[in-house]
C-alpha cells in the first residue's frame, strides 16, 4: 500500500512540475503576432477608443512621433501624393499627447481629411503588439492581413509600390 501512495505521489509531483514552466522560459516563449491587425487599443482624435483590431478594409498605421524629422517628411510626402491613398484607411499612431498630433495634422494639411485618422496609444501597447519598431514605421494591410512592414523613413515611391500592388 505505502508503495502505491509513494508512486502517486511522485508522479502527481512529476505531472505538477511539468505544467508550469519558469518565467523565464514563458517570457522567451512570448511571440509578436504581426501578420494581422494588432490588438492595440487607439484613442482616435482624443474622443473615442477602438481595437485595431476590428478595423476592416484596407488600413495603414503609421507609427509616429510629432517632433520626429523622418515622421515629418514622410507626412508632407503623403499629403502630397493623397490621391493614391483614396483606398486606404490611414490612422497615424503616436505616444504623444492629443494637443501635439493636432498641431502635426494642421501643419502637414492632414486635418479633416476623410480617410485619415489621429490616434494615441501607450509605449507599452505598441511594444506588446507590434515590439520594438522605428519611427516613422508604417504597417499596410488589407482585409486584416499585413501586406508590407516599412520600418524607418521609407521613400514614398516605396510606400506607393505596395500600396499599389495591393488595390
Amino acid at each position: 500500500m505505502n508503495r502505491y501512495i509513494v508512486f502517486f505521489f511522485v508522479f502527481g509531483c512529476f505531472i505538477f512540475s511539468c505544467q508550469s514552466k519558469p518565467d523565464k522560459i514563458q517570457e522567451e516563449a512570448v511571440q509578436i503576432e504581426t501578420n494581422d491587425l494588432p490588438q492595440i487599443t487607439l484613442m482616435v482624435n482624443g474622443q473615442s477608443s477602438l481595437s485595431a483590431k476590428t478595423l476592416s478594409g484596407k488600413i495603414i498605421l503609421i507609427f509616429f512621433q510629432p517632433d520626429c524629422d523622418h515622421c515629418q517628411r514622410e507626412a508632407k510626402e503623403i499629403r502630397e501624393n493623397l490621391d493614391a491613398f483614396i483606398d486606404y484607411k490611414i490612422y497615424f499612431v503616436t505616444t504623444d499627447t492629443f494637443e501635439a498630433t493636432d498641431r502635426f495634422s494642421k501643419e502637414y494639411n492632414l486635418s479633416g481629411i476623410e480617410n485619415i485618422h489621429f490616434a494615441q496609444t501607450s509605449l507599452d501597447a505598441i511594444l506588446n503588439t507590434v515590439g520594438p519598431i522605428s519611427a516613422p514605421s508604417m504597417f499596410i494591410y488589407s482585409n486584416k492581413k499585413l501586406v508590407k512592414h516599412l520600418d524607418g523613413e521609407t521613400p514614398i515611391a516605396e510606400i506607393l509600390k505596395h500600396i499599389q500592388i495591393n488595390s
